[in-house]
């Protein structure tokens, strides 16, 4: 592992989640509900976070960022916020994903576990975490066919409380093993950095969407119909 000085962001929940690994292996970290948007308090809160370590944002040499899927909203500011970041200090941006965040924390498990992501109040995302750590294809599943879709695997809620809302799938429920913190991501992106990865492409980076916005739908049922 090596001693960069890494900041990780994750604006994808309600919850605005941080984390600065510096000194080789020092670590702190911070989390806020966010009541109305990231984009209020993103860049302050990295700016405590930095003056608790001591550090000013010169320091970094990496940044990762949680790309989703999440919340459209705030995965848009905190991305955004995070580009201007590294362009203008000129260090790697490394994209993590909730599934790869998962795949992580699985591992050891055995078997396929099924990872479901909220999308709306019809439906979620499912995702395959293979027995290998082997990420599937994220598909969209309506709630009232969930069970059918998760078959006899395990599975994990993120930002979904299964036990309350699927009761029946609550006997296979490891969500407990993924309660992750913005320091997974530290982990996962500074082990890629090792492994040679240059960073992603800021102008073409944008989160995990399976699906448009609200606004994004409506806007181009308005251009259409012209």
């Amino acid at each position: 592992m090596s001693e960069r000085n890494i900041l990780s962001v994750d604006t994808s929940t309600s919850a605005l989640r941080l984390a600065l690994r510096f000194g080789g292996d020092r670590l702190v970290k911070s989390q806020d509900t966010v009541e109305k948007s990231h984009g209020q308090i993103l860049l302050k809160r990295i700016e405590e976070l930095l003056a608790s370590a001591g550090m000013k944002i010169g320091d970094l040499e990496a940044i990762a960022v949680a790309v989703g899927p999440g919340s459209f909203t705030g995965l848009r500011i905190g991305l955004a916020a995070i580009k201007g970041m590294v362009m203008a200090l000129h260090i790697p941006i490394v994209p993590v994903t909730v599934f790869e965040v998962a795949a992580a924390r699985l591992s050891g498990v055995g078997g396929t576990v099924q990872v479901i992501v909220p999308l709306n109040r019809e439906e979620c995302i499912l995702c395959a975490i293979g027995a290998d750590g082997a990420i599937g294809e994220p598909s969209i599943e309506r709630y009232d066919r969930l069970a059918a879709a998760v078959g006899e695997d395990a599975v994990v809620g993120i930002g979904v409380d299964l036990r309350k809302d699927f009761p029946l799938l609550a006997g296979r429920d490891l969500t407990a093993r993924v309660q992750y913190n913005a320091a997974d991501l530290i982990y996962l992106a500074d082990a890629r950095l090792d492994d040679g990865y240059p960073g992603a492409e800021v102008a073409t980076l944008e989160p995990l969407y399976l699906q448009k916005s609200q606004a994004e739908m409506k806007f181009e049922r308005l251009h259409r119909d012209r």
